[in-house]
């Protein structure tokens, strides 16, 4: 079972800035197996390209869940590779006032929670777990000094979930407004439910609050997950290349 909870600020200052949360299931058995999609997005721009954010997370769910028999992480790779010439057609067109500005963060957890990440800019997800509080996108491929649409989205990291792991995906805003102290001592916190309280009250004390997006998971314990576990565990896992993304 999995437990989510949304926080999202649009501050009326950031009138260029669109931030936004979008969570996508299966639509049908077929597509069971794939499991959740899970994004988490910020562009700062011109009118012209706030749609981006909007397009973005279309096209890698349409992908995503075009060819449920392909699994989790090749539909994945094939949604990313469609998101990657959506922006290099738009680049293409000549509007380049988006690029290097998008902080994307997009996770696919399927049924038997297997988690498959990938970002772009400066969002970042946390894993939090035995208390340890683990920056996952620090394993990613960092960013070219000089963004190519193309190369949007370049590598994947994947991994498995198990009971009482939390984890957060967020735009730039939340980690720089939180201590990484403060943020762990907040995820300390017994249920998801909690931290996600315990960060807005935070927030709402603020003044002027950054805009800013985060989507919180829980995993929790269910009847099944109570059984003692067959075998060794699998953990985060170093990044899996996508070479093809960057054709």
């Amino acid at each position: 079972m999995v437990k989510i909870e949304e926080i999202l600020i649009k501050a009326p200052r950031s009138k260029n800035t669109i931030c936004d949360i979008f969570m996508y299931e299966p639509g049908n058995i077929e597509e069971a197996s794939l499991g959740s999609l899970y994004m988490v997005a910020e562009l700062t721009t011109d009118e012209d390209s706030l749609h981006l954010v909007n397009l973005l997370s279309s096209i890698i769910k349409r992908e995503y869940y075009l060819l449920p028999h392909r699994g989790s992480v090749e539909s994945l790779e094939a949604a990313l590779k469609k998101a990657n010439q959506a922006l290099s057609e738009i680049a293409n067109q000549g509007n380049l006032n988006w690029l290097g500005k998008i902080h994307f963060v997009c996770a696919a957890l399927n049924k038997e929670k297997d988690l498959f990440l990938t970002q772009t800019g400066s969002a970042q997800a946390w894993l939090c777990r035995a208390g340890q509080l683990v920056n996952i996108t620090k394993k990613l491929v960092p960013s070219a000094n000089k963004p190519h649409p193309a190369k949007t989205f370049q590598s994947v990291i994947s991994g498995t979930l198990g009971s009482g792991d939390k984890i957060i995906f967020g735009t730039p805003a939340i980690f720089d407004f939180f201590s990484l102290p403060g943020l762990k001592q907040i995820f300390s916190l017994p249920k998801i439910a909690l931290v996600s309280e315990q960060i807005q009250k935070i927030l709402r004390e603020e003044k002027k609050p950054p805009t800013l997006g985060a989507l919180l998971l829980e995993i929790a314990a269910d009847e099944e997950l109570l059984e003692p576990a067959k075998g060794p565990k699998k953990f985060i896992t170093p990044p899996i290349a996508l070479s093809e993304l960057l054709n």
